[in-house]
């Protein structure tokens, strides 16, 4: 078993920075994190047989978990990417992302989305273990982004774009009607999370005067064919009769037509000649947004060129990390689906442009979004220029953009004041290692030495710090949960666990903790609490008793001892 150990902040931000193999991180984080994480996107890696390092087939996972980091096999060999002379090539890759995603859906909030990066080389495989793991029903959609805007000339054809997958936890099939002053409105309810995009009023007119304001053309006809949706209507200008295109039926059935029609909503074209369409007013409209399209285009989305430019820029024009994601592409997909107070998860994290965009987008729109970057610390050569500038594996590149964006940000005088000023920038860093508990070596032929060594169960080297958050995740408590160190424990999460992990514990320590439960009790007289001890602390059974009884009597049923 894992946890996570060694905090370098203690702020109370609420973003998470974690190193270490993900697969192991997301099953840590099943308990504290299920169906909390509002959104998910991963940018893995796309398998060209040389970009993917992470090996599954292992049975010792701290030991496999060092060997990968520390780039070399179980004899000391460098480690194979994944070559696609390999017989296993997809298989292997697959492996790798299956698990993670099965694990990543339980993450996932009710109304949660997840969006994966990915190009050709396994874009149909990936849609397939996806459609088993989230369901079919719960695709939403493929987004082609234009990553490249410029032809390459050394192919024979220019592959100038990538794929976003967008799942959802649970689509929601069910329309919506809202009631306006005098008519229904026909709006399907979105399939998943979905925050609507600003109206560009610029597209609305107001060509006839219409009282309800300006308004805008929008098609009649609608997908998928439904004989009650299926009618004659016709021109009143021209008397030409129309039927709804092949494959498509009307918006809405005849008799509803009928009081859109009264209604002034219907028109024909600019000059009365044309198919129905219908008039969307903007101040009915604005609640639902614009409608996202599936093509990306990279003048808006941003490019790959634009992703290397503005990571080049934070690193003064340094090149340190390939193909990294320009933010405005991670933003416009934060702003499709995330409120403004969700956790966002990204698992393969690489140069942190996820965190990025997070930052950026709530100095934007004064959003309180929060990340959690999980990144494997693949080292860097000893030769390649990120090493030679300080920076000896990845993670240390995702730490460093993080606060050199943040910085940038919290500078941006363009950016309102009131959002830079009460913008988190901040982070707090774990690390995966070992459980902090020794564990009993039930092969050891020197018995008398191991029980002597497991008496004191907490491995030397591990500070109180990090015993305390492999407390937390075993309790199903958040990472970012404030932590408040008092002269003789720690309260966590306002006193849901009081935690002493002293060597020895005498009386006025237990004192002190059943203090505290009361001052909980004024507050809150249905409050609960849980007191966590170390076992070894205590002298004799005597002590233990005594102290057993104290906490009892103040009304403090669950103690646990390590």
């Amino acid at each position: 078993n894992k946890t996570h150990t060694h905090t370098h902040t203690h702020t109370h931000t609420g973003n998470l920075y974690i190193e270490g193999d993900n697969l192991e991180v997301l099953k840590l984080l099943q308990k504290s994190y299920h169906g909390k994480i509002k959104m998910i996107y991963i940018d893995p890696p796309y398998n060209t047989g040389k970009d993917f390092v992470y090996k599954d087939n292992f049975r010792d996972n701290l030991k496999n978990y060092l060997e990968v980091t520390g780039q070399v096999g179980e004899e000391g060999q460098k480690l194979s990417t994944n070559s696609d002379s390999s017989g296993r090539y997809h298989s292997d890759w697959l492996n790798m992302m299956y698990p993670r995603l099965k694990l990543a859906r339980n993450l996932l909030t009710k109304d949660g989305v997840i969006f994966i990066s990915i190009d050709d080389n396994e874009q149909g495989n990936l849609k397939k273990i996806c459609d088993e793991i989230f369901g079919e029903n719960n695709f939403i959609n493929i987004f082609v982004w234009q990553a490249r805007t410029s032809k390459q000339n050394d192919t024979d054809i220019s592959n100038n774009h990538e794929y976003i997958l967008a799942y959802s936890k649970n689509r929601r099939q069910e329309n919506r009607r809202l009631k306006s002053t005098n008519i229904d409105k026909w709006y399907t309810e979105k399939s998943f999370a979905y925050f609507p995009l600003p109206l560009d009023i610029n597209k609305f007119e107001n060509p006839d005067n219409d009282s309800r304001g300006i308004w805008k053309a929008d098609p009649f006809d609608a997908p998928n064919i439904r004989p009650n949706l299926t009618y004659e209507i016709q021109n009143p200008n021209t008397g030409e009769i129309y039927l709804p295109p092949k494959g498509r039926c009307w918006r809405v059935e005849e008799k509803k037509y009928i009081e859109f029609f009264k209604d002034n909503r219907i028109i024909f074209g600019k000059d009365g000649k044309s198919r129905p369409q219908l008039k969307s007013f903007y101040e009915e409209k604005k609640l639902f947004g614009e409608v996202e399209t599936t093509w990306w285009n990279g003048s808006e989305k941003g490019t790959a060129t634009q992703g290397t430019k503005e990571l080049m820029n934070l690193f003064y024009g340094e090149k340190f990390f390939d193909f990294p994601k320009p933010s405005k592409l991670l933003k416009d997909l934060i702003k499709l689906s995330v409120a403004k107070n969700s956790i966002i998860l990204d698992f393969f994290s690489g140069s942190a442009t996820t965190a990025h965009a997070v930052m950026q987008l709530n100095a934007e729109d004064g959003g309180n979004r929060k990340y959690i970057m999980v990144q494997l610390p693949e080292a860097y050569d000893e030769k390649s220029e990120a090493y030679k500038a300080g920076y000896k594996n990845i993670c240390e590149i995702g730490k460093e953009r993080i606060r050199r964006a943040g910085a940038k940000i919290k500078s941006d005088e363009s950016l309102p004041i009131e959002n830079r000023e009460k913008l988190d920038i901040d982070f707090k860093v774990f690390k995966l290692d070992s459980s902090n508990i020794k564990e009993w070596d039930s092969k050891t032929e020197d018995l008398k030495q191991s029980l002597f060594d497991s008496m004191d169960n907490i491995k030397s080297d591990r500070t109180p710090l990090d015993v305390l958050y492999e407390i937390i995740l075993k309790y199903g408590l958040e990472l970012t949960v404030p932590i408040e160190e008092k002269e003789n424990f720690y309260s966590i999460g306002g006193g849901t666990l009081l935690i002493n992990l002293d060597k020895e514990i005498n009386m006025n320590i237990i004192d002190s903790i059943c203090e505290e439960y009361r001052n909980l009790l004024e507050i809150d007289e249905d409050f609960k609490t849980t007191v966590i001890l170390r076992d070894s602390a205590f002298k004799n059974d005597v002590d233990k008793t005594n102290a057993m009884k104290k906490l009892e009597q103040v009304g403090i049923k669950e103690v646990r001892s390590i």
